[in-house]
């Protein structure tokens, strides 16, 4: 499946979905739905950037991992500015709630919840990334 949109700003709009890609595209109605919405997606940011309106991307904001309560299925994270927030086992991806150790460095994203900010879609950092916890 390819769709090319020939666009007046002579920036052409391009999406391949193909199957060796992503086995669901294997089946056309699927391949035909991503493919559409990948294309929906791209006009939206050249529009977007025609306007003048792009974000600039802020950091992902860092931590460590301070305190695990396995049975309760939660944490707390150790921002680098010195704050504690609270995550839920859900929000560790991967299911790496039953592995991770206190001092792991994390990603995540930062949201308002009921009781106050909490952290969200946290990603344990792999060796790569790895960040050193403060003493």
């Amino acid at each position: 499946m390819r769709i090319h949109i020939v666009m007046p700003s002579h920036e052409d709009v391009v999406v391949d979905r193909n199957p060796p890609a992503d086995h669901a595209h294997e089946d056309p109605y699927v391949a035909i739905r991503d493919a559409f919405n990948a294309a929906r997606r791209r006009l939206q940011d050249h529009e977007r950037r025609a306007a003048g309106q792009v974000k600039s991307k802020e950091p992902t904001p860092h931590g460590w991992i301070d305190r695990i309560s396995r049975e309760d299925g939660f944490g707390f994270i150790r921002t680098s500015d010195g704050r504690e927030l609270y995550f839920h086992r859900n929000a560790l991806l991967h299911g790496d709630f039953d592995r991770v150790e206190p001092g792991a460095g994390v990603s995540f994203t930062e949201e308002e919840g009921e009781k106050g900010p909490q952290a969200s879609t946290v990603h344990l950092l792999g060796r790569s990334r790895h960040i050193v916890a403060p003493v």
